[in-house]
């Protein structure tokens, strides 16, 4: 069974988080049969976060997508339709998320509007931090939010407890520098976080179990359906009929 997976980092520097989602695709790739893409967000233009206009919502397109911005938006929003499963990725910033990501996910409602497209697709959140405590849980819960908020299905650093250990079991936990903190003004720290063993193990660990976990839900679905009624809903993209019959209350937004 192929499948791809996407890691998306939202860092706007080129540093740790790119480091573990790279480390995560590259696990991943170990299995047979992964295919794998990159997309750091700093490389394209985002104006800026959801207006919010909702012309997603009352003129869904596949091909126009995100109508309030015109910059890269949508580029990385087409990627994200061919994906099977994701890695994403965001250092830690006043212990929440970074602008940067924040405006990607905003802008995500597109994908919502359009029979909820990432629906059934596993994802693992990644982070970054000054300190080992510093905000990364915080950082993860936030990105597990909005992965449920799509219908997918958050993927945790659990199958496994990694010899050299685990920060974290909800995600990747990444520290710069170890086992002493490097000043994000001193020489080094944008590759602090290759010391940091345990989270590079977990970051092993995860992508190999968003690359699985994304094989057998694509297999699965093949198997258990809602052509042969084993299903209340299809596998991905939610269909007209499927959002009439319970009356779905952004249905009424869709263009007929």
């Amino acid at each position: 069974m192929k499948v791809k997976i996407i890691g998306i980092s939202g860092s706007p520097r080129n540093g740790n988080t790119h480091i573990l989602v790279k480390e995560c695709l590259r696990a991943a790739e170990t299995l047979k049969d992964v295919e794998t893409e990159f997309i750091a967000l700093r490389d394209y233009k985002i104006n800026g976060g959801c207006i919010p206009c909702y012309k997603c919502f009352k003129e869904p397109d596949w091909e126009k997508l995100c109508y309030g911005h015109k910059d890269d938006l949508n580029e990385i929003l087409k990627k994200c339709i061919t994906g099977d499963g994701f890695i994403l990725g965001c250092p830690v910033y006043w212990g929440g998320l970074t602008p940067l990501f924040k405006m990607f996910i905003d802008r995500t409602h597109p994908l919502y509007s359009l029979g909820r497209a990432l629906r059934n697709k596993p994802a693992g959140a990644v982070t970054v931090a000054l300190g080992r405590v510093a905000g990364q849980e915080h950082a993860i819960a936030e990105i597990i939010r909005e992965v449920i908020f799509h219908d997918m299905i958050p993927v945790g650093v659990q199958p496994i407890w990694p010899k050299e250990g685990m920060a974290s079991p909800w995600g990747v936990c990444g520290q710069q520098g170890w086992p002493d903190s490097i000043s994000s003004v001193a020489e080094g720290n944008k590759e602090g976080v290759k010391q940091d063993k345990v989270a590079l193990a977990c970051a092993t660990v995860l992508g190999k179990r968003v690359a699985e976990m994304a094989k057998v839900i694509k297999a699965g679905f093949t198997i258990v359906n809602q052509k042969d009624n084993e299903t209340e809903w299809p596998a991905g993209v939610l269909q007209k009929a499927d959002l009439e019959k319970v009356g779905d209350v952004h249905f009424k937004y869709k263009k007929e």
